[in-house]
């Protein structure tokens, strides 16, 4: 089951992120980069309020929908109802902004980037819903319905002489859409009178602290831009942001999708079956989770060159080329913290733990970019990024276990390095050819080498399971 879900999540997370390259593609050759600083500074801000005020009802709806305490009426009309409070309570600053500056040039990207958080928490709550319930197929149809959506509405907009607001407005536009439509039979459900002020107040409490740890998080990994925009210019903002959504429209996505897959089964086993039967299967995940990010990272890091030289504008082509590298391993760094180290908080219910860390991490960030962008640039902006999330892994680590005790799978974990270490070997005289051809090549050498390597190491076994799938085809 792990397998066929995390396959289908990484299906919904893959076609989106192929569509994200070449929105990169499209949108870096049709901005300059001056423009693209200004689309991320409106997206980032738009993930970010998103985070703040609408993050712990996805949140809060994934811990507890597998309860069964609450009817499914009872639990989608106040999830709505929810969602409505937050969107009254946002009015007061977004036209508050408005008004003060009413005569800039702010007051469209104020204006754009309110319709664009709006949509995006909608967008999130149905998706949240979807994964809750079990049902990766319906996620990941919405999921790809929505990124083909917003990239082709965004890329029209840019086309049609809009810049960076028509890219805005077209993702808020592909966002809405699909997901009124493909969620509507759950909205169906709605009724005033079932709202649960208890249960309202129970997603509250779980969810805030994690939608406080989402904000510090956002904030750790957008800091750098922001702090490039004002300490440099927006065109290093720009630049800099390229990079990064290289890397974790790639690496961040893999182990996404892979959370997705496990996280709510590892909930309904804690709920019905117990600790033990939800620590093997998060053994499993864990494994799985490794598996996947670890020799990801090593095949970005070696390809990426040409990975970039594909697919991103020329005048991007070589910051991002010496970015790479250091956001990959950043983001990789990121994700054990996310989906794996502060999973014992959650697991544990002591949310606030993740609180506790991502404040400090946070401002350790905001120390490290002011220090080190004046003296080194985009550089300093990464060297900060990674050490932020190093540390971030490691105090998870620390404190986490004391709430919930995590496996590792030390054996399997060293099967996977030395597979990676293997696939790395085979494509390191390869790192540096480029064209499409070429990039086919080193993806097929390295992905045939690592997977020759586990069935050689016998990573979970696999080779048991192979030869009992081919005796199974052959009788």
């Amino acid at each position: 089951m792990l397998l066929k879900n995390s396959a289908i999540y990484i299906l919904a997370k893959a076609l989106p992120a192929l569509a994200a390259f070449l929105a990169l593609s499209i949108y870096t050759h049709l901005l300059t980069p001056e423009e693209y600083g200004v689309y991320t500074l409106i997206f980032t801000a738009a993930i970010f309020i998103h985070n703040s005020v609408f993050n712990w009802i996805s949140m809060a709806t994934m811990r507890f929908w597998s309860s069964k305490q609450y009817s499914n009426e009872t639990f989608i009309s106040s999830i709505a109802i929810a969602y409505s409070k937050v969107l009254f309570f946002m009015l007061i600053p977004f036209v508050t902004s408005l008004v003060v500056y009413w005569d800039s040039e702010a007051r469209t990207w104020i204006f754009s980037g309110f319709i664009l958080t709006v949509t995006l928490a909608f967008f999130t709550i149905a998706q949240t819903l979807f994964s809750a319930q079990i049902r990766p197929e319906k996620y990941a149809l919405l999921t790809i319905t929505t990124s083909i959506s917003t990239l082709s509405l965004g890329a029209f907009l840019a086309y049609s002489g809009y810049g960076a607001i028509g890219i805005i407005t077209g993702m808020a536009i592909g966002f809405i859409g699909p997901s009124f439509v493909m969620s509507l039979h759950n909205w169906k459900k709605f009724n005033k009178k079932s709202y649960d002020n208890a249960l309202f107040k129970r997603l509250l409490i779980y969810g805030l602290p994690l939608a406080s740890a989402a904000i510090l998080e956002e904030f750790t990994k957008s800091a750098d831009r922001f702090m490039l925009a004002v300490l440099q210019d927006k065109a290093q903002a720009g630049l800099y942001a390229v990079g990064y959504d290289l890397s974790g429209n790639s690496i961040f996505m893999l182990m996404t999708a892979i959370n997705l897959a496990a996280y709510p089964v590892i909930i309904k086993l804690l709920e019905t079956d117990g600790k033990q039967a939800a620590y093997e299967y998060f053994n499993q995940y864990t494994i799985l989770l490794l598996g996947i990010a670890i020799p990801a990272v090593m095949g970005l890091i070696l390809v990426g060159s040409n990975l970039v030289y594909l697919v991103i504008g020329v005048e991007y082509q070589q910051t991002v080329t010496l970015l790479l590298p250091w956001i990959t391993i950043a983001l990789l760094l990121l994700g054990l913290q996310v989906f794996y180290f502060d999973l014992a908080f959650q697991l544990g219910d002591y949310t606030i733990g993740i609180v506790k860390i991502g404040i400090f991490i946070a401002l350790a960030n905001l120390a490290l970019n002011y220090w080190l962008i004046p003296l080194m640039g985009i550089q300093g902006a990464a060297i900060a990024t990674i050490s932020s999330f190093a540390l971030g892994s490691i105090l998870s680590f620390i404190f986490g276990r004391q709430y919930f005790a995590l496996p590792f799978p030390v054996v399997e974990f060293v099967k996977i390095v030395g597979a990676t270490s293997l696939m790395g070997l085979s494509l390191w005289g390869l790192k540096d050819l480029q064209g499409w051809g070429w990039l086919l090549i080193q993806l097929l050498v390295g992905a045939t080498t690592y997977a020759l390597a586990i069935i050689v190491f016998n990573l979970i076994n696999i080779r048991s399971s192979l030869f009992g799938y081919a005796k199974r085809l052959l009788i």
